[in-house]
């Protein structure tokens, strides 16, 4: 199987992408990844009135084309029109979703299933459930600012502190990300905690944080970034949610809702008045179920 994976070159969606190529490998046929980057707007939008896609000009056509983000829809339509292939969209698609073969959406972009359209339990990621975490380590995840949340780093800091002191006798990885404000990075660069240590996600690898998650036994995660938080609850790891002040009611917001009604995820405030971190009460796999489906409708078209 030839999949064509294209990637606009934001973590998040690449991640989405790799998460169900590594899964479809994981269930044994045999396929060959080929990476292409999205084509910009304009050039996709002639490329597909021409009805060409002049990345694949020398490449082995496709089984597969796969891609998570608004920048690759295009060039997921100007690739199937080209050279074959089914076409799978990930997450809501900003183009109609019948243009696309086979859709794999997030619960909380809202969207009906049907024969071609998945609805997963938040975004798929590369994880895999692990059984063995340690429970004298944990990591402290952050985002930022976005457009769901507002950000107040000398809050945060607060939190962390009475997390480290509290658990004192775990040892916290913390690590920030790009939307993290510089200033607020500067602060954690110089947090004083026997028991923690700082690492910048300029200086880790991609695989760094997959790798603590699927080992630690604690994860809080700042309620911005839901993409860790599925990768935390993905990896088995108990989760609890730093809390951010809304800007408005949103998807995202009443995700987190949600989760936390369900016993998946517990809230600071809980774990402040006496709640326990425990793991998840439900094992995701989504990436593994995606690609379980994907293959199940392949054969339908196939056979």
């Amino acid at each position: 199987m030839v999949v064509w994976r294209i990637y606009d070159g934001k973590p998040g969606h690449d991640n989405q992408s790799r998460g169900l190529v590594n899964a479809l490998t994981g269930l044994g046929p045999s396929l060959r990844c080929i990476d292409i980057p999205a084509e910009k707007l304009r050039a996709g939008a002639i490329n597909l009135l021409l009805g060409r896609y002049p990345p694949g000009k020398d490449l082995d056509p496709p089984d597969l084309i796969i891609g998570a983000g608004h920048r690759t829809h295009l060039s997921l339509l100007c690739a199937k029109r080209a050279y074959g292939g089914k076409t799978v969209v990930i997450m809501r698609p900003s183009l109609p979703s019948g243009l696309f073969d086979f859709a794999i959406i997030p619960a909380h972009d809202r969207s009906r299933p049907s024969a071609h359209t998945l609805i997963t339990e938040g975004a798929i990621n590369p994880l895999t459930p692990t059984a063995e975490h340690d429970m004298d380590r944990g990591v402290i995840l952050l985002g930022g600012p976005s457009k769901h949340y507002e950000w107040d780093g000398q809050e945060m800091l607060g939190r962390i502190r009475t997390i480290l002191e509290r658990d004192s006798y775990i040892h916290w990885d913390i690590t920030d990300s790009p939307r993290t404000p510089y200033g607020f990075s500067t602060e954690l660069v110089r947090l004083a905690a026997d028991n923690a240590k700082f690492h910048s996600w300029r200086d880790v690898g991609r695989d760094w944080l997959p790798q603590q998650l699927q080992e630690v036994g604690f994860a809080w995660v700042s309620e911005d970034s839901i993409s860790m938080v599925y990768e935390s609850l993905t990896a088995g790891a108990a989760t609890g949610i730093l809390s951010c002040r809304q800007k408005r009611p949103g998807k995202i917001p009443a995700n987190i809702k949600r989760l936390q009604e369900k016993g998946m995820i517990t809230a600071y405030g809980d774990w402040l008045s006496g709640a326990n971190l425990t793991p998840p009460v439900e094992q995701l796999n989504e990436a593994g179920r995606a690609a379980n489906w994907l293959l199940e409708g392949l054969a339908l078209h196939t056979g």
